[in-house]
């Protein structure tokens, strides 16, 4: 600026370079506030983006006349498993036998010291021989004395006095007698023999061990019977009882094996409330051993139609089983309460208490919440199963990996079967 156009404007003096540096740093931060609300204006007029809907797995129901099944997890065991002991106390010298190894009736299994019940016998052989002579003398004794009486050498109560005396000698012989008897059975039970064909299945006691009378030395299962254990929910006794049969199937395989009810416990167990039950196998193969594990089937027409589902469907929750009703025209899902009327290894049969051709949620139900909205994925199905969707469960597990939590929470808390 001109010193002439300063001396006619006297009022306009040279910026200094630090106001025109403040200027120029106003002017930026202007020019950001005034930025920053335009893209704030920009974001609140940013569409909303839409709700995510999980996608879920589907079944329609149909109710139809099914054999109402229920599997019980079984136990082979003998009909008659005895804890085998020496009738007399002894020190054990020999035991011939292992455990898992088969015995023949008759057969030896173990023995103990029997010295001392042989010198008891010894002296009951002793007092018995002495019994025997005093009786005779006393008979004899008897016979003169009678002879004298006809005679009438002697009173009628010296011969009565001789007559009680004999019969006292004889009382005392066969008291002797059966008293070696008994030490002779005693030292016969110093060998401990089977009382029938069987196997040993365990050994209570060793060698060199003294036991006491009736002490356990082994356990011998008799193999002539063979049994499957197994436990029955109370709601299921009287429909078990009334079937009376089942297929047994060993859970390593083999052909299945028919078995009779035998047996039902007149009280449940304190701990499982269940009834203790026992099925005769009729005719077993060889290969059955005790031990083994198995599935005790029950089937029998139902009195109702039945809904099968997969177990994957069922929730447990306050001590309740429910199932997610999904509505097609909604697109949401209801928590609706069922009734178990057996479960199987695979899948569930449920009372008709559903609306006809109810479509349910299979797979991920303990994800989901009451009211929520999903969606239906649906695949080809497969033939047969025109009534399923199979869909993928999104983020949630596949219906295989809560199989094994479901049947045990729903077989547990309802009593029903596994």
């Amino acid at each position: 600026m001109s010193d002439a156009f300063t001396a006619r404007h006297p009022r306009l003096q040279p910026v200094s370079r630090s106001a025109r540096r403040m200027l120029r740093t106003v002017m930026v931060l202007l020019l950001g506030m005034a930025a920053a609300t335009g893209l704030t204006a920009c974001k609140d007029k940013a569409p909303v983006e839409a709700e995510v809907l999980r996608p879920v797995r589907t079944l329609v129901l149909e109710s139809a006349d099914v054999n109402l099944v229920g599997e019980f997890p079984a136990e082979i065991r003998p009909r008659v498993d005895s804890a085998l002991g020496f009738r007399v106390a002894g020190k054990i010298l020999e035991r011939r036998v292992q455990a898992g190894q088969e015995v023949k009736r008759g057969q030896v299994l173990a023995r103990i010291d029997a010295s001392d019940l042989r010198l008891n016998e010894s002296a009951s052989r002793a007092q018995l021989a002495a019994a025997e002579v005093d009786r005779k003398q006393k008979q004899a004794d008897l016979a003169r004395y009678g002879e004298l009486r006809r005679k009438g050498f002697i009173s009628a109560a010296e011969f009565e006095s001789r007559r009680t005396a004999a019969e006292a000698s004889q009382a005392q012989y066969e008291q002797a007698r059966a008293g070696l008897s008994v030490q002779t059975n005693q030292a016969d039970y110093a060998v401990l023999t089977a009382p029938a064909d069987g196997v040993v299945t365990s050994v209570d006691a060793e060698v060199g061990q003294v036991v006491a009378a009736g002490q356990s030395v082994m356990h011998v299962a008799g193999t002539a019977d063979k049994e499957a254990a197994f436990q029955i929910p109370e709601n299921r006794v009287d429909q078990v009882r009334g079937l009376n049969t089942a297929e047994v199937t060993l859970w390593s395989g083999g052909p299945p094996m028919k078995g009779v009810i035998r047996e039902i416990s007149a009280s449940a167990d304190p701990s499982t409330r269940a009834f203790a039950a026992r099925l005769r196998l009729i005719d077993p193969p060889s290969s059955v051993r005790f031990g083994m594990t198995a599935t005790a089937r029950f089937a029998g027409r139902s009195a109702q139609p039945l809904v099968r589902v997969p177990l994957s469907a069922l929730l447990r929750q306050d001590d309740q089983t429910w199932v997610w009703v999904f509505s097609p025209e909604s697109g949401v899902v209801t928590r609706t309460q069922v009734r178990l009327t057996t479960v199987t290894d695979t899948e569930a049969l449920l009372e008709s208490t559903l609306p006809a051709r109810a479509e349910i949620v299979t797979a991920g139900v303990h994800l989901l919440r009451e009211g929520q909205r999903v969606r239906r994925l649906e695949t080809a199905a497969a033939p047969g199963s025109a009534s399923t969707r199979e869909v993928t469960a999104g983020s949630a597990p596949r219906a295989s990996d809560g199989a094994a939590s479901v049947i045990s929470n729903t077989a547990a808390a309802s009593g029903a079967p596994r």
